[in-house]
């Protein structure tokens, strides 16, 4: 995978969902973890059982990076509806 296979900054920000519009377009596992409140370790052991967002890894390096739109996508598929 490329750089280029990253989602584009402008191409994700106008496809932000309400709520959304402050998140960063690409997140280190850190700044993901924050938006979450979640510890980064809780992000990898989500990549290890495949149950997380989906992430990038950056060639000919260990950094993982998560797009925004794949973040919304998965909290959207996440989502448990309560009914009354």
């Amino acid at each position: 995978m490329s750089l280029h296979a990253l989602p584009q900054a402008d191409a994700v920000v106008d496809a932000a969902p309400p709520g959304f519009e402050g998140v960063p377009a690409v997140m280190s596992p850190k700044q993901l973890g924050e938006l979450l409140d979640v510890n980064p370790r809780t992000l990898e052991r989500w990549r290890i059982t495949k149950t997380g967002p989906a992430y990038y890894t950056l060639p000919g390096s260990s950094l993982i990076r998560y797009g925004r739109a794949d973040v919304v996508a998965w909290l959207t598929a996440s989502r448990v509806e309560v009914t009354p």
